[in-house]
């Protein structure tokens, strides 16, 4: 075993094994969603694969393409007498060079061409926290909900009710969340908030001038109270508005069946004019 560690052809043979293997598991990275069903699970499982943005997490992709030449780092500074002397060799430094090259050449490729985002979700909407009015939404069926970005209690579990709801509802239904909190929810916080809570493009979340939002919740009747924590304490409303911009239903409580709400967001889109 120890003639095998100080051999002069251990540490060069590593070292291209170490981009060989880095090389398959990029070309994986690039080929294989979409391949079978193992291969999208074992890329979400692995390397932060989203099967349904067809995205890959950035931190999960970052650790996967500095493995090779971290671990190579490593191994020069053990080896580094061996590493030179097979790289003297003609021989040598055509193997030694092809497998790296071959690694850089799939990583720069995946990196170009390749979906990625901090979280494998889909970038978030382009007005967050711009001003949208249910005026420039006519003609659209709106579901109209109230949280903050820093709410770690209701706010997440509503919008988890919400994005079921979306996912049966028509694909023309828009969806809103006003701040409850506009104060701290900036346009970066808001999209921060959008990014965990993995919403897409029907999603509008929006918030403005402290005096215009505090106008909005009380002409929908909002009740919620800040608290010396910094939390609001806040009740969970949902509305739905019709394509007229009429208020068709009102939602209070978490306690209201998805089917039930389902049921009368597909009437009102089933509704023209």
């Amino acid at each position: 075993m120890k003639r095998l560690f100080t051999g002069p052809l251990f540490a060069p043979t590593l070292m291209v094994a170490i981009f060989s293997l880095g090389a398959a598991t990029v070309a994986f990275l690039l080929f294989g969603p979409g391949l079978a069903p193992w291969a999208d699970t074992l890329l979400t499982a692995c390397f932060g694969w989203n099967a349904d943005t067809r995205r890959y997490r950035l931190d999960a992709l970052i650790l996967t393409l500095l493995q090779p030449p971290l671990f190579a780092v490593v191994l020069w500074a053990f080896y580094a007498d061996e590493l030179r002397a097979f790289l003297a060799r003609r021989g040598g430094r055509v193997v030694a060079v092809t497998a790296p090259a071959v690694f850089v050449a799939l990583a720069a490729s995946l990196l170009v061409t390749g979906e990625i985002s901090a979280s494998g979700a889909a970038p978030t909407p382009a007005d967050l926290g711009q001003l949208v009015s249910l005026a420039a939404l006519h003609g659209r069926p709106v579901v109209v909900t109230f949280v903050y970005a820093d709410c770690h209690a209701s706010c997440p579990l509503l919008i988890a009710r919400l994005k079921a709801l979306e996912a049966r509802s028509a694909p023309d239904v828009a969806f809103i969340a006003i701040s409850l909190d506009p104060q701290r929810d900036t346009p970066a916080s808001l999209a921060g908030a959008a990014v965990r809570w993995e919403l897409g493009p029907r999603w509008h979340l929006l918030s403005g001038a402290p005096a215009s939002v505090k106008d909005t919740l009380s002409a929908y009747g909002v009740q919620y109270a800040p608290l010396p924590d910094g939390e609001i304490a806040h009740e969970n409303l949902v509305l739905i508005v019709d394509r007229r911009g009429r208020l068709a239903f009102t939602y209070r409580g978490l306690a209201h069946p998805e089917d039930r709400q389902a049921a009368d967001l597909a009437r009102l889109s089933a509704e023209r004019g």
